[in-house]
């Protein structure tokens, strides 16, 4: 099976969250049966800087939610990031 895994970042105040790829990349991650990939879990911490060949939109934040949804040996995952806060010096390595 493959798994697109796009994040969606929403501001705080924003009534609804963004998606952060262009239409040349549809996902942020794409992986098959022989390939692994972290999925971060609800109320896990993200931090995805900018990027100009696709990512036009930093996620930094807190997981919100995960959707996923399968279709015909495809399973794409949907990540909502919340802006937080949080203070990051306590969270970073």
């Amino acid at each position: 099976m493959k798994y697109g895994i796009d994040y969606r970042f929403r501001a705080k105040g924003a009534a609804k969250a963004v998606d952060n790829t262009t239409m040349q990349q549809a996902v942020d991650v794409e992986v098959d049966e022989t390939q692994f990939a972290l999925i971060p879990n609800v109320g896990d911490y993200v931090d995805l800087p900018g990027e100009n060949d696709f990512r036009h939109i930093a996620v930094k934040g807190k997981v919100a939610s995960r959707l996923f949804h399968y279709k015909l040996g495809y399973c794409y995952v949907i990540i909502n990031v919340e802006e937080t806060d949080d203070d990051w010096s306590k969270i970073a390595p």
